[in-house]
C-alpha cells in the first residue's frame, strides 16, 4: 500500500495534469459549425416527423425526444400549437413520465398560453411532481387550481415547495460580503456562485480564500468568472431539470464528460445533501439539518433561500455539476442571457468554439485552473441569489 506521502504527491501530479489539459486549446468536432448546422437540421426534422404522429403509449418516447429537442433550441414548430389543447385533454391517460416531460416543454415554450386547458386537469395528474408542475404553470399567470382537501398532494413536499415559491420574493437576500463572515466554513476556500433572482441574468463565480478574502488577479482586482444558473425550462429549483438550487454543494472531484453537449473541458463534480449515499455530504453526522446549518454558520442561516439545495436533495434532485458547454449559443440569440447557454439545472460557464471546433475562450477552464493550482480542491461550493450582483 502506498504511503500517505506518496498518495499526496500523486494527487498533486494528477491535479497539475488536469490543469494543463483544461488550459490548452481544445479541438472538439461536435462544436464545429458544420456539425452544429447538421445537428440543428436533424433535430428539427425529428420534431417535424414526430408532430405528425398520434399521441399514445407506442409513440410517447418519440414525443418525449421531440420535447427535449424543442426545449434545447427554443423551437416551436409550425402547426404543433394547434395540437396542444387536444394533447392536454388526453394527458390523464399517459404515464407520469410523459406528463412530466410534457409540462416541462409547455412551461418552457408556451407559458401563459394554455391556462384554461390546464386548470381542470390538475386533479387528474398522476404524481405529486407533475401536479406541482401544473400549479407552477398556472402561477405564471397569477392563477391557481382548487385541490381537494383530502388529496394527499397537499401534505407532500412538492406542495410545500410550491407554497415556498409563492413567498420567496418577500425573503431578505444576502450580499456578497456576507460570505466573508468568519462563521461560514472558517479557514476554508469556498467557491461562491452569485446569481440574480431572475435567472435570465447571468451570474458569476468568485473564490473566497481561506483567509477570508476574495481571490484577486495580478492587478489586485477581484476575480469574477461568468456562470449561468438557469435551466432551459426556468422551472423552480425543486423540480427535475429546474434552475440550480441555491445553497451548499459538496465537491467530490473533477471529471471529463462523455456528453457532447457539455464538451471536453474539465468539470467540477458535486453532490447535494441526500444525493447518492448521504455520507458523501454529511459524513458521519446523523442530524442532517443541524449539520447543514452549522456549515452555513450563524450569520448565513438567516437567509432561508440558502437551504434550497438541502430541500432539493431531500426531494430527490441529483447530478448537478459545474461544467462548460458546446451548445450552439445562436439558439438563444434573442434571450437576455445570450451568449450563455442554459443547461438542465447545472452551473454552466460559457465557452466559445470557432468554425473548426476549436475552443477560443473558456470561462470554465479559467476558474478551474485557479482551483486546481493548489494541492487540494475546495470542499464546498455555494449558490446564492444576492442583492448586489
Amino acid at each position: 500500500m502506498a504511503s500517505e506521502k506518496m498518495k499526496k504527491a500523486g494527487l498533486i501530479i494528477c491535479l497539475l495534469m488536469v490543469a494543463e489539459i483544461v488550459s490548452a486549446q481544445t479541438i472538439f468536432p461536435f462544436a464545429s459549425k458544420s456539425n452544429r448546422d447538421s445537428v440543428t437540421v436533424k433535430l428539427k426534422d425529428q420534431i417535424h416527423q414526430t408532430i405528425k404522429l398520434p399521441l399514445n403509449d407506442s409513440t410517447s418516447q418519440k414525443w418525449m425526444g421531440a420535447f427535449w429537442a424543442m426545449e434545447l433550441m427554443l423551437y416551436k414548430p409550425a402547426g404543433y400549437e394547434e395540437k396542444i389543447s387536444l394533447q392536454l385533454s388526453r394527458l390523464s391517460q399517459m404515464g407520469p413520465g410523459f406528463q412530466r416531460a410534457f409540462f416541462e416543454m409547455l412551461y418552457t415554450l408556451y407559458p401563459k398560453e394554455f391556462d384554461v386547458e390546464v386548470h381542470p386537469i390538475v386533479k387528474q395528474l398522476k404524481s405529486d411532481k407533475v401536479k406541482a408542475m401544473a400549479l407552477e404553470y398556472l402561477a405564471l399567470s397569477g392563477k391557481s387550481a382548487f385541490i381537494d382537501p383530502s388529496d394527499k398532494f397537499l401534505q407532500s413536499e412538492y406542495y410545500l415547495h410550491y407554497k415556498y415559491m409563492r413567498s420567496k420574493t418577500q425573503q431578505p437576500l444576502p450580499s456578497k460580503k456576507d460570505f466573508l463572515d468568519t462563521s461560514f466554513l472558517p479557514n476554508q476556500t469556498v467557491l461562491c456562485s452569485f446569481q440574480s433572482t431572475s435567472r435570465n441574468i447571468p451570474g458569476y463565480l468568485m473564490i473566497r480564500l481561506a483567509d477570508g478574502t476574495w481571490m484577486k488577479n495580478e492587478k489586485g482586482e477581484e476575480l469574477k468568472f461568468p456562470q449561468l444558473a438557469r435551466a432551459i425550462s426556468n422551472l423552480p429549483f425543486y423540480l427535475t431539470n429546474g434552475n440550480t438550487p441555491q445553497g451548499l454543494y459538496k465537491i467530490t472531484g473533477v471529471d471529463t464528460s462523455d456528453n457532447n453537449w457539455i464538451g471536453p473541458t474539465t468539470n467540477l463534480q458535486m453532490v447535494m445533501p441526500y444525493e447518492n449515499n448521504s455520507s458523501e455530504f454529511f459524513g458521519t453526522a446523523t442530524a442532517y439539518e443541524a449539520h447543514y446549518n452549522n456549515l452555513l454558520g450563524t450569520h448565513l442561516q438567516q437567509f432561508i433561500g440558502l437551504k434550497e439545495s438541502y430541500w432539493a436533495g431531500k426531494i430527490g434532485r441529483t447530478e448537478i455539476i459545474a461544467h462548460g458547454t458546446t451548445i450552439n449559443p445562436e439558439y438563444y440569440k434573442q434571450q437576455t442571457y445570450y451568449p450563455n447557454t442554459p443547461s438542465l439545472g447545472c452551473l454552466c460557464s460559457p465557452e466559445t468554439w470557432n468554425e473548426k471546433g476549436e475552443c477560443t475562450y473558456s470561462a470554465q477552464a479559467q476558474w478551474m485552473n485557479y482551483i486546481l493550482k493548489p494541492e487540494q480542491l475546495p470542499s464546498y461550493l455555494i449558490v446564492a441569489e444576492v442583492i448586489d450582483l
